[in-house]
């Protein structure tokens, strides 16, 4: 189970030190905390994330492929319970308690991968199912988004700096498609990876993401699409995208719901689609290695 703030005990074990070590570090004002009515100390995950980082405690610089007994571990511990809590800290606009949810599944060995694909997008996907079938409103929908950007920005701002490789990527969302934080997901993705990332964000046009393309010459291209307004279009636009950019030999990466249907994946041709963060940060290794 993940609390909104930590214990003692939780933060020794991340840190990997004693609880009196802990102690220490609080009173010698290292590392902050509040105090429960009953004089218990409790620390926010984004403190704990800060003394880690400056400290270079127990965080990795990148989270790659986690063993499958980790696996089972963090699934123990996070669960159905922090999936719902996110869900629900998103629906009533609580910006800390979302973030700290987050970090703290971070810092509990979560990599940045599963919290994705295990947390943000299943509450993202159950918000819109919501909202679709008129379960919740607008105004609702809106403020759940703009907490889960916080949230997410928030986490971001905690990761430690993994060292750069020098490479350069470059992503965005379909025209027409308005879902912002795709592309944010899928920027902190690849810059985990030590890439730098250009993010168009969502609703960009292909033919003015070509001319970017062919000014930056990145090594990699991801194009991300929750819904597809005029298929018809697109396709056309994609098309003539491709051919702009074929000298290059640029790896293109597809992914969102929009292209979870392989009619429409028949459409865009890439050298890959990904069904979640996981596989796109392999894709990414993948790249890495063969450059």
């Amino acid at each position: 189970m993940i609390s909104k703030s930590l214990t003692t005990r939780e933060v020794a074990r991340i840190c990997r030190v004693s609880n009196a070590t802990i102690k220490r570090w609080e009173e010698a004002g290292l590392l902050n905390s509040e105090r429960t009515s009953g004089g218990h100390r409790r620390f926010r995950a984004e403190e704990v994330a800060r003394f880690q980082r400056e400290q270079n405690l127990g965080l990795k610089l990148k989270h790659g492929d986690e063993s499958a007994a980790k696996t089972k571990t963090r699934k123990r511990e996070n669960g159905n319970h922090s999936r719902c809590s996110f869900f629900h800290s998103l629906v009533a606009g609580a910006e800390e308690e979302a973030a700290n949810l987050l970090i703290t599944a971070y810092l509990l060995g979560s990599s940045l991968t599963g919290i994705f694909d295990d947390l943000i997008c299943p509450a993202m996907n159950r918000i819109g199912e919501l909202w679709y079938m008129g379960e919740l409103s607008v105004a609702q929908e809106h403020l759940a988004t703009h907490t889960a950007h916080h949230a997410v920005y928030t986490l971001r701002q905690t990761l430690p700096v993994p060292e750069m490789s020098g490479k350069l990527a470059m992503c965005c969302g379909i025209e027409g498609d308005f879902h912002e934080l795709p592309t944010h997901l899928v920027q902190m993705t690849i810059e985990n990876a030590g890439w730098e990332v250009l993010n168009f964000g969502a609703n960009m046009p292909l033919h003015s993401m070509t001319e970017e393309i062919l000014h930056h010459s990145p090594e990699m291209i991801c194009i991300s699409a929750t819904i597809m307004p005029d298929l018809e279009r697109i396709t056309r636009d994609y098309k003539y995208f491709r051919e702009r950019i074929e000298k290059l030999k640029i790896p293109v990466i597809i992914g969102g719901g929009a292209f979870s249907d392989g009619q429409i994946r028949n459409r865009f041709p890439a050298e890959f689609y990904a069904e979640n963060f996981a596989e796109a940060a392999r894709f990414i290794r993948e790249i890495a290695r063969k450059n």
